[in-house]
């Protein structure tokens, strides 16, 4: 082959280069860039600090029946029940101030940083995620410690037949309820995830 064909090759495939590089540039620059609106995410983080307020003073007040089941029949529990009871509730105690602690970010946000609205926004919604993944397992939880405390009656012989019926009803009422618990938990947890993938991807372009 001859100089001047090499030459001719070469010279072909340097502008096939640049020709390609022009072509993804064009394309790179006509793809619409993601404007984020502020005022819509101050009014998400708005309402969502609302929300984690209303959701604090409901999560502390779940712990209210537990604390009256224990002062209430702590005399007439056996001493298995009791140490079941009581392990339950020091686990749960820590827990509750965990999710007060994740729900704190919105809850307590200020209005006068407008351009923290996303990060704040987002830090919450990232905990969110962890609060729902909590729920989701607790639910299980509950339903074992549910089945532990009617071993418990059972082997202790606290149960009589005439009480069957209504401990067969209240165990398949709580099983169906913590299974609609577990469910809602696990689509609000896929939930936040796709918000967090949105908040996260508008970050990006900030």
């Amino acid at each position: 082959m001859h100089n001047s064909d090499k030459e001719n090759q070469k010279k072909s495939a340097e502008n096939w280069d640049d020709q390609q590089d022009e072509t993804l540039s064009f394309l790179w620059q006509a793809q619409p860039v993601k404007t984020i609106n502020l005022d819509e995410v101050k009014a998400n983080l708005h309402s969502e600090r609302k929300k984690q307020r209303w959701y604090m003073v409901l999560d502390s007040l779940m712990v209210l029946p537990a604390i009256y089941i224990l002062t209430k029949y702590w005399g007439n529990m056996s001493g298995v029940a009791q140490m079941m009871f009581v392990f339950m509730l020091s686990t749960s105690l820590p827990l509750l101030v965990y999710q007060l602690w994740l729900r704190r970010v919105a809850a307590f946000a200020k209005n006068s940083q407008t351009a923290d609205h996303l990060m704040e926004l987002t830090k919450q919604i990232k905990n969110n995620v962890k609060i729902a993944f909590i729920t989701k397992h607790s639910t299980w939880i509950a339903l074992v410690f549910g089945f532990a405390f009617v071993l418990e009656h059972y082997f202790s012989g606290d149960l009589v037949p005439e009480k069957n019926s209504k401990l067969i009803i209240a165990v398949s009422s709580m099983s169906i309820g913590m299974l609609i618990w577990y469910i809602w938990a696990h689509k609000r947890q896929k939930h936040f995830e796709r918000q967090l993938e949105t908040l996260e991807n508008l970050a990006q372009h900030r």
